[in-house]
């Protein structure tokens, strides 16, 4: 057959075996020309390989803290809320709920106790959940403990978080202490012996209006509504980055109302853009990007 634009064809077997071979990629070539491309824009951009690589860990490092960051913040603003008087459908509103029953449903075992399992359920029930919540609040701080050198304000919502603890004496009440790690620490036998011989005193102390989760828990929603930049201490993002939020600011507002915690625009676009990976030359706007964190 005849050659067409330098590559002989055999049609006897349909595309024939050579023109295959001919048309084949060569995966060496087409990575260098990759990696060229790649080098090309970097010299564009006027960033170096050392400084592209110390900005690609710099932002990793800091893309990994506030995703993580921002995973405790929700868990402790979920667990908090179990505890919080202003919540519905709280634990202290079921163990109430449960005591004003306990006289029309009290059962006398064999041994003449007194028992009742919706009580003993909800009580379960509160234990659980304070149980929860300090595990969480313990996290919490001892994450931001172990990070507060990435800014200022991070440091600063540490020792607010340390801040929403009460006094070891005012804890004691109810069973619980500060061990010497800072950590707080549960005697569930003196808890519950607290819970059911003063029952509102361990509310207030947790869930009342100025009790532990009540201030914890809004306090991490508090940081949750924060920006990216607030939180790293860092200026407004340009608008060619924030320019975008404008179209969908309504959307936005619209979905922030119904998620569990109220995270501002541009926490979740920085939390978006992390997961899809640090560094990203083919895209400009990821590299605008990195200089919040440069």
């Amino acid at each position: 057959m005849a050659a067409v634009n330098g590559y002989s064809s055999n049609y006897s077997y349909g595309y024939g075996y050579d023109s295959y071979q001919n048309s084949k990629i060569n995966s060496s070539s087409w990575t260098e020309n990759a990696e060229q491309a790649a080098n090309k824009m970097k010299e564009d951009l006027g960033i170096s390989t050392s400084e592209s690589s110390s900005t690609a860990k710099a932002t990793s490092s800091a893309s990994t803290f506030l995703m993580e960051y921002q995973t405790r913040l929700e868990e402790l603003e979920a667990a908090a809320a179990k505890l919080q008087t202003s919540k519905k459908d709280n634990v202290f509103s079921k163990y109430e709920a449960a005591l004003a029953e306990a006289s029309k449903t009290q059962i006398v075992g064999s041994d003449g106790t007194v028992t009742n399992k919706e009580l003993d359920e909800a009580e379960d029930a509160v234990v659980d959940a304070t149980k929860e919540f300090m595990d969480k609040l313990n996290d919490t701080i001892s994450y931001l403990s172990k990070n507060s050198g990435h800014s200022a304000t991070v440091a600063f919502q540490l020792a607010s978080l340390k801040r929403t603890i009460p006094s070891e004496k005012g804890l004691a009440k109810i069973g619980i202490s500060i061990d010497t790690s800072g950590k707080l620490k549960m005697d569930e036998d003196k808890f519950r012996e607290a819970l059911q011989k003063d029952p509102n005193l361990v509310k207030d102390v947790l869930g009342g209006q100025f009790g532990m989760a009540e201030r914890a828990g809004e306090k991490a929603t508090t940081i949750l509504d924060m920006s990216v930049n607030e939180i790293m201490d860092k200026e407004e993002v340009s608008d060619t980055y924030t320019g975008s939020n404008s179209s969908s600011s309504s959307s936005g507002s619209t979905s922030s109302a119904s998620s569990k915690s109220a995270m501002s625009d541009s926490f979740r676009q920085f939390a978006t853009f992390a997961k899809s990976g640090a560094y990203n030359l083919s895209n400009y706007y990821a590299v605008s990007m990195l200089n919040i964190l440069v």
